[in-house]
């Protein structure tokens, strides 16, 4: 009885975070496409995310980690697919972000 407890505890404490809902958000300075944050997280010290982006060109996945203290950005991964996202190589070095971009936009979100 006291295990069923624990899990039963346990389960509630992280569901959440397994199952955190996707949502959209504004990027003004791309506003003809839709903007989708599937997931947050961090890495070390840098805050990172997973954005979907759909759009009269198609339909692309980006992960990107921030460096909030900073304001730098670099790209973990894009692609057209999910898979290819995580296939694709991450930038060596962190780069500067730009107010008003895209990046500038999306890394609001991340350093939330």
């Amino acid at each position: 009885m006291r295990t069923r407890f624990i899990v039963s505890v346990t389960a509630l404490l992280f569901t959440p975070f397994l199952n955190a809902e996707e949502y959209k958000i504004t990027i003004p300075s791309d506003s003809k496409a839709e903007y989708t944050v599937l997931s947050k997280g961090t890495q070390g010290d840098l805050k990172t995310i997973v954005t979907k982006r759909s759009g009269s060109s198609g339909v692309s996945y980006s992960e990107r980690a921030y460096d909030c203290n900073n304001h730098t950005v670099k790209y973990l991964g894009s692609g057209d697919t999910l898979e290819q996202m995580k296939a694709s190589g991450a930038d060596k070095n962190m780069g500067e972000i730009f107010t008003g971009s895209i990046t500038d936009f999306v890394g609001r979100e991340a350093c939330k």
